[in-house]
């Protein structure tokens, strides 16, 4: 796919997150396959992949719950080994699965982890609890699961982290809640010059809160770089010929720089670039064979994800 990471080329920028050739099996087989990727401090970080694409075995990683089987992780200039306890004494952690307990009550579940965080911001806690609507003197097991889940991410919130790791953060919202937790995780955190570290699966949230983003499958990262850089690089050109093209000039158009993969249907050729679309367009017009429409389509998150994933499949 080509060597796509940015973020290194930003040594001004301290790293909240540092992997180098991370390896972590399960029964033997790889679950994160030598994945290196530096996050910069502040970033607001959407890391993506398909289901078992070894994401949340990467976020476990991180935070000292597994251990790895190759490589190092740090986190906040901490080792995620050696120093797990300080790594999430400045890390917050909210997944998809989260840990509260029914029998209890909001100030309750406050109670509990003011006690044991060193930086609790009770004001944080309240702000959210207010936005979300919380009844504050019900049992939790009685709350919805978009209840449960404004509650954990409220609770993460109010022990004030430098870094939100955060696990699929928006299960179980509805739109006008996922909405909500998303302004605010910006308003407030990233405004902060704190880092937000999160995986979803709703690619249109990502696009609208991140600056940075990677694509991992198979433990692999595949790609990894500013949002819109990788917009910016990546387009499709579409070609529509006049009379259908020989096998030799579809060869030629699929070796030309820049090209990164090319369908082809009929008359129509569907190319994925990256870098400058126009001068390619341009050398492309500039052949034999005639064509009768060129177009330059940009592509959002999802068709930039989604083109990954077919293209990997093809095994480019």
């Amino acid at each position: 796919m080509g060597a796509m990471n940015q973020l290194e080329t930003k040594s001004t920028i301290s790293a909240a997150i540092e992997l180098q050739n991370l390896e972590v099996k399960y029964g033997g087989r790889p679950a994160v396959n030598g994945l290196s990727l530096t996050v910069p401090a502040g970033a607001i970080f959407g890391f993506l992949g398909p289901n078992g694409a070894g994401k949340t075995t990467t976020i476990k990683t991180m935070l000292g719950l597994r251990k790895p089987d190759g490589g190092s992780v740090r986190v906040l200039g901490y080792d995620a080994v050696s120093q797990s306890l300080e790594v999430r004494g400045r890390v917050g952690y909210m997944s998809e699965v989260n840990s509260l307990y029914d029998s209890l009550t909001i100030p309750q579940h406050c109670a509990f982890c003011r006690s044991v965080s060193k930086q609790w911001n009770q004001g944080m806690v309240d702000r959210y609890v207010s936005l979300f609507g919380l009844p504050t003197n019900r049992k939790v097991g009685k709350f919805s699961r978009g209840m449960k889940s404004q509650l954990a991410l409220s609770l993460v919130l109010g022990s004030n982290p430098d870094l939100l790791i955060l696990d699929e953060p928006t299960a179980g919202l509805d739109p006008v809640a996922r909405h909500q937790v998303l302004n605010q995780l910006v308003a407030e955190i990233a405004a902060q010059g704190k880092t937000i570290f999160f995986s979803s699966h709703i690619l249109s949230e990502v696009e609208a809160v991140a600056d940075w983003v990677g694509i991992i499958r198979d433990g692999k990262l595949i790609v990894c770089d500013e949002l819109d850089h990788l917009k910016q690089t990546q387009k499709v050109l579409k070609l529509t010929y006049v009379e259908l093209p020989p096998a030799a000039e579809v060869t030629t158009l699929r070796g030309l720089p820049g090209v990164m993969s090319l369908e082809q249907e009929g008359r129509s050729v569907r190319l994925l670039t990256h870098g400058n679309v126009e001068s390619l367009s341009q050398t492309i017009q500039a052949r034999p064979h005639a064509l009768r429409d060129v177009d330059i389509v940009d592509l959002d998150l999802e068709d930039l994800f989604l083109t990954y994933m077919k293209e990997e499949s093809n095994g480019r």
